[in-house]
């Protein structure tokens, strides 16, 4: 899996740049002396070895201060950006819903039984997407707004069920398989089912991304018991899993990818070139997902999958100690 938005080593927008920059800095300066001849321009550097650290002093807190000015020049404009796809996206949302709740209602005529589940469906979507804009904002690091979420007593399999049959027609356009094997006990504890929806939804889409050859994409759940912290007993969790056969994510990036606006690009399964890539996706859906799961108590992660691609889980605690929670 190749990742994009990581910063290579040359002169890029990110923040490890920066830091990279400011060690280089530090390491520029006299030991000896404490501080660099050069610091204020105007001493003079009395042997050739000071001038050659002057002139490197310099030349290093220039380019900081290019990747100061490039940081802050992306964050604004990321910003901009999604205040635009936020507003645009609205409007249209809004048109959408309305008709569609004008033909459920049938007020221009009578509708069949599948031509409701057809609006109903499209009706969620809107719902859905809707939600995403707002997550949208939610999500900037920016914004540092905590995920609230209602908890009620619901199922876990019926609404993870309700979203593999909205996305079936995602899967059937893309020729792809689905194993679902729903097996928690007691399926039925209180979660925030709209918020897990985004949570299914997110991985999900995510793994019939990256498909591979194949084309198989695995559902499981089971219960399990998870690990607590310090003294605290392991706890029982409903345990979520969401597979796929693609090419996999390398270990050192298991937790990068949770980041806002981080996306990978993995080959698609008609090709094995690495030149080929699925750059899709806003690279948001993950650090969403984790939101939620943080604010339900709970933990997400990413290994290797038993199909050869990436494995990403999630459990819920079946008594929920969550700090965003109504």
């Amino acid at each position: 899996m190749v990742l994009l938005g990581e910063p290579p080593d040359s002169i890029t927008p990110s923040g490890r740049s920066v830091a990279r920059a400011r060690e280089k800095i530090s390491k520029l300066m006299d030991p000896h002396l404490g501080k660099a001849r050069a610091d204020d321009g105007n001493a003079a550097p009395d042997a050739p070895g000071e001038q050659a650290l002057a002139r490197a002093l310099a030349e290093a807190r220039e380019r900081m201060a290019l990747l100061e000015a490039r940081v802050a020049s992306e964050a604004r404009a990321r910003e901009e950006l999604v205040n635009l796809v936020s507003h645009e996206l609205r409007t249209p949302i809004t048109v959408i819903s309305g008709f569609s709740r004008l033909l459920q209602n049938e007020v221009e005529g009578p509708l069949n039984q599948q031509q409701h589940r057809f609006v109903a469906e499209s009706l969620r979507a809107c719902r859905r997407l809707d939600e995403f804009v707002s997550d949208l904002l939610d999500a900037r690091p920016e914004a540092d707004t905590p995920f609230t979420v209602v908890l009620s007593s619901a199922d876990l399999h019926e609404t993870i069920e309700a979203q593999l049959e909205s996305l079936s027609p995602l899967l059937d356009e893309r020729g792809l398989k689905l194993e679902a094997s729903l097996r928690c006990d007691g399926p039925v504890f209180p979660f925030d089912a709209r918020r897990i929806e985004q949570v299914v939804t997110n991985l999900m889409t995510n793994a019939i991304r990256h498909a591979g050859r194949s084309g198989l994409i695995r559902v499981r759940t089971c219960s399990a018991r998870a690990e607590g912290m310090g003294n605290e007993k392991p706890s029982r969790v409903a345990r979520v899993s969401v597979e796929d056969d693609g090419r996999g994510i390398p270990e050192s990036d298991r937790e990068r990818i949770f980041a806002p606006y981080v996306r990978g690009a993995r080959g698609t399964s008609d090709s094995d070139d690495p030149e080929v890539l699925d750059s899709s996706g806003l690279g948001i859906g993950l650090a969403i997902a984790r939101r939620i799961i943080d604010a339900h108590g709970g933990r997400i992660w990413v290994e290797t999958s038993e199909l050869g691609g990436a494995r990403f889980v999630f459990d819920l605690p079946r008594e929920i100690a969550a700090s965003g929670r109504d």
